[in-house]
């Protein structure tokens, strides 16, 4: 079967009707066209500046001043920031807001914190700046609605792991290469699918000189990679453990002799196995090094969800399956 990217890119931000004054998010802020104004990292960890400082101020203000607001995890990056919040403006589950409340930024809100909180950072880093009025900010924000425990779990670990990835993608050394290096100078399509029952069989569509980029770790990638594989289609494989490790298949020693696979991989030769923080540094280094994107089958409360709010805001985002966020 074959997987049809021609679907129209980019979901909406928000779910439709979804009270967001109660509830527990996972939210991500980026900077105006990605620019690291916050700080670097340096040895896996964040060194805020002055305007990150002002950054990580505003949001820890944010509890103290908005009663119905408790922060939890958070992270400033260099050109974005990351946090948990619940908010508690009512008794009560969340629930579907009426018609006449979706189309305004409600008060005590996800959105009006947000706002707030843009808001007062953008004040303060223009002021330090000497640039009054300069935009900060991309104009809107990503949210994953936190739905039980272990999705929580998951996404704390994924923020106070994001520097030490962030510091492997953006900043290391050239990853290790074997395979066919002429790949690297393709227009590369990066694909990547949540776990999940929905497993494919196919391949991806390609324009002339596309590149498939993906981790393949996913029962979907994998059935992606299997039919690139019978199908001759090139394929970079960023690979979380060592680059020879679990390659010894006809159909992937014949890829590699017909250069049409590169196996990229950063780690130890020893690792023969990935991890959930291995996972999701593939995954960040298919996102930062695609020319537009594909997801498959996509888990609305899992990791991929939070890698996915690292996205360029103009990187073309192709959605498989459509899935509301319920």
């Amino acid at each position: 079967m074959l997987l049809n990217a021609n679907l129209p890119n980019r979901k909406p931000l928000r779910l439709e009707g979804w009270d967001y004054s109660n509830g527990c998010y996972f939210i991500t802020c980026n900077t105006r066209d990605n620019k690291p104004i916050f700080g670097a990292i340096v040895n896996g960890r964040m060194v805020l500046n002055a305007a990150g400082q002002i950054a990580k101020e505003e949001w820890l203000k944010s509890a103290t001043l908005r009663k119905e607001v408790e922060c939890d995890e958070f992270v400033i990056m260099p050109n974005h920031m990351h946090g948990i919040v619940r908010l508690c403006s009512r008794r009560g589950d969340p629930q579907v807001a009426r018609p006449e409340q979706q189309a305004r930024l409600l008060p005590r809100s996800l959105g009006a914190l947000v706002a707030g909180y843009k808001g007062a950072v953008g004040k303060r880093v223009n002021e330090l700046h000497g640039t009054p009025g300069r935009g900060l900010w991309h104009r809107n924000y990503w949210d994953v609605i936190v739905r039980d425990e272990q999705a929580l779990s998951n996404i704390r670990n994924y923020i106070r792991f994001n520097p030490m990835n962030y510091d492997v993608v953006m900043n290391c050394d050239e990853p290790k290469v074997l395979g066919a290096r002429a790949l690297l100078t393709k227009s590369t399509v990066g694909f990547l699918a949540s776990r999940g029952e929905n497993a494919v069989h196919g391949h991806l569509a390609l324009t002339s000189g596309e590149v498939i980029l993906s981790g393949f770790l996913s029962p979907m990638e994998r059935a992606v990679f299997k039919a690139g594989l019978v199908n001759r289609k090139p394929m970079i494989w960023v690979k979380p453990w060592a680059l020879e490790e679990g390659i010894d298949s006809p159909g992937i020693q014949r890829a590699l002799t017909e250069e049409r696979l590169l196996i990229i991989s950063p780690f130890a030769d020893q690792i023969n196995a990935p991890s959930v923080r291995r996972a999701a540094w593939c995954n960040e280094y298919v996102l930062a090094h695609c020319n537009r994107m594909v997801i498959g089958h996509l888990n609305p409360s899992g990791m991929l969800a939070c890698i996915l709010t690292e996205a360029p805001p103009d990187l073309n985002i192709t959605y498989l399956v459509r899935e509301e966020r319920t």
